[in-house]
């Protein structure tokens, strides 16, 4: 199974960067490749279960369900309902840590997934790391 990781120090504290990253709904208003966002069937944002459909600038769309959300943790989990991308069992994680003395946070994002055809696995991995 392919891995993607990515990983980033924000000039913010861990209680402000995790009160923007759990608005599941909310990523257009950060993520500059999706150009809107927004959680379907009128489900409360950030409720386990809930999917949220994503345009992108390319105007493709994806949709994504929430799988976990873990406050204490810092953490949270989503897998593809839909994306126009040959994968299978595609699941995320985002986790943040406070630096420790500091108003920084590392963020830690990594996504597993089973490609339909193996032979293009580094263009895959590649493509979704941007």
């Amino acid at each position: 199974m392919p891995m993607v990781e990515f990983s980033a120090v924000l000039d913010s504290d861990a209680g402000h960067a995790w009160g923007v990253l759990k608005k599941f709904g909310e990523i257009s208003k950060w993520h500059p490749s999706i150009v809107e966002s927004s959680i379907e069937d009128n489900q409360p944002d950030g409720l386990v279960g809930c999917i949220r459909k994503l345009t992108l600038a390319d105007g493709a769309i994806v949709r994504e369900r929430l799988m976990s959300m873990d406050d204490l943790n810092l953490t949270l989990s989503y897998c593809f309902e839909q994306a126009p991308l040959p994968l299978d069992n595609y699941v995320a994680t985002v986790k943040l840590v406070a630096l420790t003395g500091q108003s920084k946070t590392s963020i830690k994002w990594s996504a597993g997934f089973d490609l339909q055809d193996p032979n293009i696995a580094e263009h895959y991995q590649e493509l979704i790391r941007n």
